[in-house]
């Protein structure tokens, strides 16, 4: 009977033991009120990847994974997904607050431009010298003969008609192109209204939802083309640290697709969208910054190639810090667009399209790594075949923030 009592009391101690250490080891309330994390995941929740149903019911569980404060999602492209989406992080992992642009292809405030009527580069009055030249000189309009004859005069024109009849190079003239060349200068250009439709009825794709509560929010649309795409920014507050703004989003991919936006292409486009995201304004008493999403590229670092890097660039020269590429001597970032991952090529370029970008350094300790990197099979044993896939093309990338003491 002694012996049995003391086996129980004995048992007891080390539970409680085991339990005292492992409430330490889990995490010191003190310490986990200094500490900020952040998750980042293009979810590509559209038909652009196949499994779509069988991939959202993988990212419920993956999502079980993850306790981060904050969680910014890009591509779920369509209201009833994001609603779904959004529920699901909520009632399951504890998200009570979210931030979202309300965009539609209705809204009065899409960027567009009215009907205009270009005048002519030349007038007649600009152009009877040349006329002259030629009629004198070269009356069978002879190419050499033009641009030997009558370069002077070329040369002597008004700024904006010279600028047109130069404009495809001397070889354009000297090529026989003189009449069209002229023609094309002496007429006036039309340019019609223009208003851009989106996919998925201007639905803008990026849900950001945090464990915090937000204020100050800014749901922000920038420059887009094919595919609305937004910036939503809140603050964000935790004792021992203060009040953190929190900017989620997903810039437009540099596309094979033919750009006919308001930009002058795809890398164009980019580079106004992040110019859009810094001119976001930031309150005062803001003590940290915080933008986070998918950017399309990354530059060349160890064995990682780089990949359209210049809007990264952008903002490592207005100062903004990425801990996930801040590594040891010998250690090589871990890409998230993989070629191990089923939904991508062998001729991919591995990267890492996904940043969490810090503003401040100073006083704070910073780590990052990949999640949300797992594949799966799905056997049919009926049809003896299987399925490998992933939840998206891309993994994720996780950031914590702590407060140096």
């Amino acid at each position: 009977m002694k012996k049995n009592l003391v086996i129980r009391i004995l048992t007891a101690f080390f539970a409680l033991s085991a339990l005292v250490s492992c409430s330490n080891y889990i995490q010191d309330p003190e310490e986990s009120g200094k500490m900020l994390t952040l998750t980042t995941f293009n979810a590509k929740m559209t038909d652009d990847l196949p499994y779509k149903v069988a991939r959202f019911h993988k990212m419920r569980s993956i999502f079980a994974e993850n306790s981060s404060d904050i969680l910014c999602i890009q591509d779920l492209y369509g209201d009833k997904i994001l609603d779904e989406v959004r529920k699901m992080l909520k009632n399951d992992y504890g998200y009570g607050y979210a931030l979202y642009a309300k965009t539609a292809n209705g809204d009065a405030d899409l960027e567009s431009v009215e009907a205009q009527t270009i005048p002519p580069s030349c007038s007649t009055e600009d152009v009877m010298p040349i006329v002259s030249c030629v009629m004198q000189n070269c009356p069978d309009y002879n190419a050499g003969c033009i641009v030997q004859s009558c370069w002077q005069s070329f040369l002597e024109l008004p700024g904006d008609c010279r600028n047109c009849m130069l404009s495809n190079g001397i070889e354009a003239i000297a090529g026989g192109s003189y009449t069209e060349i002229l023609e094309k200068c002496m007429q006036e250009t039309k340019i019609p209204a223009k208003r851009l439709e989106y996919e998925f009825d201007g639905n803008s794709g990026v849900l950001m939802v945090s464990k915090l509560p937000m204020s100050g929010k800014q749901p922000v649309k920038l420059r887009s083309y094919g595919r609305m795409r937004t910036a939503v920014a809140a603050n964000v507050e935790k004792d021992g640290i203060g009040k953190i703004q929190v900017i989620c989003t997903g810039l437009s991919p540099l596309s094979d697709a033919e750009y006919d936006g308001f930009g002058e292409s795809w890398e164009d486009e980019q580079l106004t969208q992040v110019e859009q995201i810094l001119a976001i304004p930031v309150d005062d008493d803001v003590v940290q910054r915080v933008i986070l999403g998918d950017f399309d590229g990354n530059s060349a670092l160890w064995d990682l190639g780089e990949s359209n890097p210049a809007p990264v660039s952008v903002f490592e020269e207005n100062g903004w810090y990425d801990p996930y590429f801040d590594l040891g001597y010998k250690e090589t970032p871990e890409c998230t667009v993989c070629q191990e991952n089923p939904f991508v090529s062998e001729e991919t370029q591995e990267s890492v399209p996904n940043h969490i970008f810090f503003r401040y350094k100073k006083g704070y300790s910073f780590s990052s790594h990949r999640v949300f990197d797992g594949n799966f099979v799905d056997l049919n044993y009926e049809n003896h075949t299987k399925k490998t896939y992933s939840v998206s093309d891309r993994y994720g990338v996780t950031a914590t923030m702590r407060v140096d003491d």
